[in-house]
């Protein structure tokens, strides 16, 4: 067994557990259970890395663990603080991205799928923000900036899999996609029209966002110590 393996057996069973506990309705549990899932990913990763970590990943970390005390905690502030937390994220993982984009060569066949990539994301975030949501808990405006960014974080994303290939970028896009689909589903469930399936729609997408990124981090580091020993 690899060092690293006892944390992501930790982090599958906690999730499995977090689930279990929704679909039972112990609330409590499930924040708990929940709190326990980016401590085992950070070890996880940590461990497969040598335990090597760069200043922004360990921000990341750090921003979904404080995102998961908000949330716990349950105080006036917490909807606002949570919030800001993701968002930080969203923005700290498009700098990432946007090294690997800035190094990409796109010729005018791409225009077409690159526009039907940037509509549809624009169509899914639009319809969202679109719906009669109630009961808002921060300013409209603050989530249509945060539909924005991650609008721009899964175009940048998923373009850097369609050219490069990659199973970094290939995680990077999955990472996305269930940041797309765990969002979509929180505004449903929360502000619109709540629905048990919902809530447990975005509670699995949520962990599995987790997941590939940790994956989309290490395979990224893989790439990058290769590079190194190639140019010696």
């Amino acid at each position: 067994m690899k060092a690293s393996t006892p944390s992501l057996i930790i982090f599958f069973i906690t999730s499995v557990l977090a689930i279990i506990f929704k679909l039972m309705e112990f609330e409590n549990l499930v924040l708990c259970t929940k709190s326990i899932i980016i401590p085992s990913l950070f070890i996880y990763y940590l461990v497969s890395n040598n335990y090597k970590v760069s200043g922004l990943k360990a921000i990341i970390f750090f921003l979904f663990f404080v995102r998961d005390i908000f949330n716990t905690l349950k105080i006036s502030e917490s909807a606002m603080g949570s919030f800001l937390c993701v968002l930080a994220v969203y923005v700290l993982l498009i700098f990432m991205a946007k090294k690997d984009f800035k190094q990409l060569k796109f010729s005018f066949r791409d225009s077409l799928s690159i526009f039907i990539l940037i509509f549809g994301i624009a169509a899914i975030c639009y319809s969202v923000l679109n719906l009669k949501l109630e009961n808002l808990e921060l300013d409209f405006s603050l989530y249509v900036a945060f539909g924005i960014i991650l609008s721009v974080l899964s175009v940048i994303s998923i373009l850097n899999y369609i050219k490069n290939g990659s199973y970094a970028f290939f995680n990077a896009m999955l990472m996305c996609i269930c940041f797309i689909i765990t969002d979509i589903f929180f505004v449903l469930y929360k502000f619109y029209f709540y629905n048990y399936v919902f809530t447990l729609i975005s509670i699995i997408t949520q962990f599995s966002s987790y997941f590939f990124m940790v994956n989309y981090f290490l395979e990224k580091n893989k790439v990058s110590d290769e590079l190194k020993e190639s140019s010696f």
